[in-house]
């Protein structure tokens, strides 16, 4: 069990550096818990290469419709106290505050590649892809 954030769902179905290092966590650990912002953030990432990279659109729906499918059973938000306590202690967005929250109240890691959570939570926060 891990809390994954967006670019690690978005790096298993989107050709990257990263890809390979995603989908083997995903198939070692196939239970990913995620808030429900995780569908902004990807359907934002998916936006983004229809405008840079010319991803279709018709794609970019039929896989992002497939990730809502399989990650909707672990859909769970955090405690809004938590998160709250989160960005006054440590200074981060509300958005990033919620993978973390999670992660604490589920005891699990939060696999991402966000410096600042990697910095400021290396008891909660690792990597799943490190650059060679």
């Amino acid at each position: 069990m891990i809390v994954s954030d967006s670019n690690l769902i978005a790096s298993c179905v989107l050709e990257s550096a990263a890809t390979e290092s995603a989908r083997h966590l995903r198939n070692r650990d196939g239970e990913w818990y995620v808030p429900r912002l995780w569908r902004y953030e990807v359907m934002n990432i998916f936006s983004t290469m229809i405008k840079v990279r010319g991803m279709n659109p018709t794609m970019a729906d039929s896989i992002f419709s497939a990730l809502v499918t399989t990650l909707r059973p672990f859909e769970r938000d955090p405690m809004p106290q938590d998160v709250f306590a989160l960005v006054e202690e440590h200074g981060i967005s509300g958005y990033d505050a919620q993978f973390v929250a999670l992660a604490q109240e589920l005891g699990c890691t939060l696999y991402t590649q966000d410096k600042e959570l990697l910095r400021k939570f290396p008891e909660t926060a690792k990597p799943f892809y490190i650059k060679t």
